[in-house]
């Protein structure tokens, strides 16, 4: 089945956005993490990467077209594949193309440094230099395989020295002033996975995204337990240089959040924690080891559908993204490692109880009370400052399945801090 790769949201209140440049052309190859065009709004210019790997089948839009956002910009699929009708329109909640500022001057076949303003973030919060590494993006851009690969070792670096922190992958999710909202997700997934849930916040704060340990663009960790990931993830934070930043967490992400809150570095000036993990022993042992061995969409459907109370509202493409994510990254390995230190059977073997008494800013919980993963029962006898809310008919995704009061409460939350 063909797999889209959307026109970007290029702004909060932006419906539309202009085709500045192609990369590729119909019966391209594309690899996961190719930069294949770039878009462009009167407030913002934005890469777009492809999220899959595949064939380009067809080009709906021409290079100067105005485009319509989280529309296919592309679709990829097998050599010869017949277009479905179906595949042409998607709706936002399902959107998993991926990204970022388009690239501005900077190192490249003819003299002139390029890069991308990813590629940049991740080269300065991993102590790498721009200039020893060879680009692979148009006219020689370092893109972001480009830093994970010199970062992996495999090429185009010389005397780097990345940090302890250097593997957690960032990505600025939407553009503001203030504090930023960095969110941390679950278990299993990786950062796109909050990009049709930013629609739901009326916020003027800048949003980024990061991966965990194993997921998404971070690589995993020899020793993945939760002082490690934790330690890991909060040097990476406070590399970002931020004076503050305001951390909505989910599940395991959420258990992270407030763990770094209680280190201190960074100052965190709210905390948002949905379907936390680390309130009280008891996790669904079968769905963690079902999900790590699904390898084909229909075991994988079947156990995220979980997730959700009512599993009609899960979207098929997150299935799908899930896959594509562990095809071939070595992700679902190291996902098990650190399974295998976080949790034993039922059991989850790392708490937050202590983070969250000495936590003195704005913070709420928020469950669903149909949670089949973390059941919503251990959310009880929280600190008096904890605000809890508990969601009828929502399992274990409230920022999916009751997108816009969660958005309403993270956005309390945050205003809160002042």
């Amino acid at each position: 089945m063909a797999e889209p790769v959307l026109v970007p949201q290029v702004g909060q209140d932006l419906t539309e956005a202009k085709i500045v440049a192609l990369h590729v052309k119909l019966g391209d190859k594309v690899k996961k993490g190719d930069l294949v065009a770039e878009v462009e709004s009167e407030k913002a210019s934005f890469e777009v990467e492809a999220f899959a790997a595949g064939t380009v089948i067809h080009m709906p839009y021409r290079l100067g077209d105005v485009a319509t956002v989280l529309t296919p910009l592309l679709l990829l699929g097998e050599p010869g594949e017949a277009v479905d009708a179906a595949d042409n329109t998607m709706p936002a909640a399902a959107a998993p193309a991926i990204s970022a500022p388009a690239a501005m001057p900077a190192a490249s076949t003819d003299g002139i440094l390029r890069s991308s303003p990813l590629a940049r973030r991740l080269a300065r919060s991993n102590g790498l230099e721009l200039r020893r590494i060879m680009g692979s993006g148009p006219k020689g851009a370092v893109i972001r395989r480009d830093i994970e690969a010199a970062l992996a070792g495999r090429r185009g670096v010389v005397d780097a020295t990345p940090t302890a922190a250097a593997a957690i992958a960032f990505r600025d999710l939407k553009a503001g002033t203030g504090d930023p909202i960095v969110f941390i997700h679950g278990f299993g997934s990786d950062l796109s996975s909050w990009r049709s849930f930013l629609g739901n916040l009326t916020l003027a704060n800048p949003m980024r995204g990061l991966d965990l340990p194993a997921h998404g663009a971070s690589p995993p960790l020899e020793d993945a337990d939760f002082a490690t990931i934790v330690a890991q993830v909060g040097q990476a934070l406070a590399a970002q240089g931020e004076a503050g930043i305001h951390l909505v967490g989910h599940s395991l992400g959420a258990a992270v959040a407030a763990a770094i809150a209680r280190r201190g570095k960074p100052k965190v000036r709210s905390l948002t924690l949905l379907a936390p993990a680390g309130l009280g022993p008891r996790i669904d042992g079968e769905f963690i080891a079902g999900f790590l061995a699904a390898q084909t969409e229909a075991a994988l459907a079947s156990w995220l559908g979980s997730l959700f109370h009512d599993r009609a509202g899960m979207p098929q493409a997150m299935v799908r993204a899930t896959l594509a994510a562990r095809a071939g990254s070595g992700l679902a390995a190291g996902q098990r490692r650190a399974a295998a230190k976080l949790f034993e059977g039922s059991t989850q073997l790392f708490s937050i109880r202590e983070a969250l008494d000495h936590f003195d800013g704005p913070c709420r919980v928020i469950v669903g009370v149909e949670d089949a993963i973390i059941p919503a029962a251990q959310a009880t006898n929280l600190p008096g400052h904890v605000a809890l809310h508990r969601l009828a008919g929502v399992g274990h995704l409230p920022q999916i399945e009751a997108a816009a009061l969660v958005g309403r409460l993270v956005a309390e939350t945050v205003r809160a801090a002042g």
